[in-house]
């Protein structure tokens, strides 16, 4: 009986379920609690700033935008909020709510226009400019709404030629690369912009802004669109220019499908091992107890609460993202390729948090210098992810590197108190173990597409 199914069959006796498991319940609320009765933290000798720079985001693209597209990309946003009165006064539109949101999307789109001063990835910028332009088309839509010369429907494309845009888009990718890793850094965030759009943004109540009577809902329909012509644009613009870069192109697709299909295999023998061997839900959570033997702490110790959220996080994924688990194929190799390697990682990352936890590991900070610690640690790991010359590496690191923004605003904060200040710790020892956990599954993964 391997230690999984034990796991399992412990489970099932307790009777929990995945959601009770996932708050933290499962029915046990006379054990002991952690926060009941927990060490003494000095929470104001913990800093607040940290001279330990978080790293800028690695390039995945390999070559550059150039600066007519750039321009190009920032006039979009100014020639969408030009017809935007400024300042924008009550006398003008005397609706405040809808006045606040014309003013507040603007505002938006400003801060998300990259400045001269900022040097970007190529990938990076693009999001930013997709992110402008959805907040400016987003006011300038909710204006056309309200004013008697204004048509909503002029601002953007239409949705259906956007959606057609979007697909045809697709279609063409993943393109030529050097070599299927780096086809996988270039062309899996690309594509998941599209197919994002096409199961998410370009479908359902706020799709288009055509038969929208509230005006704050048909700008925000119309922002949705003119973000994914964004995308479009600059999809299309790297794509081409990163095949013409390339001296000596090989096809990609069909590696990375297969590629995806092994990493999809180890995930599916995991998800039976969680599950105990039950199929009918193997993407929903078996909850946090499949993960754990025993609890030799409180069970609501941060380090298992880290478990928790963090387990949630990578089923709430697993539940849309194509991983080729069993029989699914998904349409897309290289985001299947991207997000099954990053769900691969993420489990991994579980285990080797549970293992602590079975080794009775809390994850409460020892002192007010613990916490700077965490975080330097968390710092140097996802350095060294983002420096790597392998393009997995450098991927992944874009997907962490996010993952500092929470736990730095929450020492930063005013009103910050112990339980805070200790997920914030958890936050940077779970950054710390997720990327070391990537070296260990991209070396792998960069072994089983050497030549035999």
């Amino acid at each position: 009986m391997t230690r999984w199914t034990t796991r399992r069959r412990a489970l099932a006796a307790a009777g929990a379920v995945a959601l009770g498991s996932l708050a933290g319940c499962s029915g046990r609320g006379r054990e002991p609690r952690f926060w009941d009765d927990p060490p003494s933290l000095d929470v104001e000798a913990v800093p607040r700033e940290f001279n330990d720079p978080i790293p800028d985001s690695p390039r995945l693209v390999p070559v550059d935008v150039e600066p007519a597209v750039e321009r190009a990309f920032a006039d979009r946003v100014d020639r969408l909020l030009s017809p935007i009165p400024e300042p924008l006064t009550a006398e003008t539109l005397p609706n405040g709510e809808i006045r606040e949101q014309i003013e507040t999307e603007r505002a938006a789109a400003r801060e998300a226009s990259p400045g001269s001063e900022e040097s970007l990835p190529p990938l990076r910028a693009a999001e930013r400019y997709a992110t402008a332009r959805d907040h400016a088309a987003t006011a300038v839509g909710t204006w056309a709404a309200v004013t008697v010369e204004g048509d909503p429907e002029a601002v953007a494309a239409d949705i259906g030629t956007v959606r057609r845009r979007a697909s045809d888009t697709l279609e063409e990718l993943p393109g030529q690369a050097t070599d299927p890793l780096a086809g996988a850094a270039v062309y899996g965030p690309i594509e998941r912009w599209y197919d994002e759009s096409r199961r998410r943004t370009l479908v359902g109540g706020r799709a288009g802004p055509a038969s929208r009577a509230n005006p704050l809902r048909t700008g925000e329909s119309i922002g949705d669109v003119e973000r994914v012509q964004s995308y479009v644009e600059a999809g299309r613009y790297l794509s081409d220019r990163y095949r013409d870069s390339l001296a000596d192109p090989v096809p990609v697709a069909e590696p990375l499908r297969r590629g995806a299909e092994r990493l999809g295999a180890e995930i599916g023998d995991r998800l039976r091992a969680l599950h105990g061997g039950e199929t009918d839900r193997l993407r929903s959570s078996p909850g946090t107890e499949a993960f754990l033997d025993d609890r030799p702490v409180a069970r609501d110790a941060p380090s298992v609460s880290l478990l928790s959220t963090a387990t949630y996080r990578t089923f709430e994924d697993l539940r849309f993202d194509p991983v080729p688990v069993d029989d699914y194929v998904p349409d897309h190799p290289a985001t299947a390729f991207t997000r099954t390697l990053l769900a691969r990682v993420r489990f991994r990352g579980l285990d080797a948090l549970a293992s602590r936890i079975e080794d009775g590991e809390a994850m409460f900070p020892a002192d007010a210098e613990a916490v700077g610690a965490a975080r330097s640690a968390a710092i140097e790991s996802t350095t060294t992810l983002a420096g790597s010359e392998d393009p997995l590496d450098r991927y992944l690191a874009t997907r962490f590197l996010p993952l500092f923004a929470v736990p730095d605003g929450t020492l930063a904060a005013g009103d910050r108190n112990a339980r805070s200040t200790v997920e914030a710790f958890t936050a940077y020892r779970w950054i710390e173990t997720v990327t070391d956990e990537a070296r260990t599954v991209t070396e792998s993964v960069g072994d089983s597409f050497e030549p035999n």
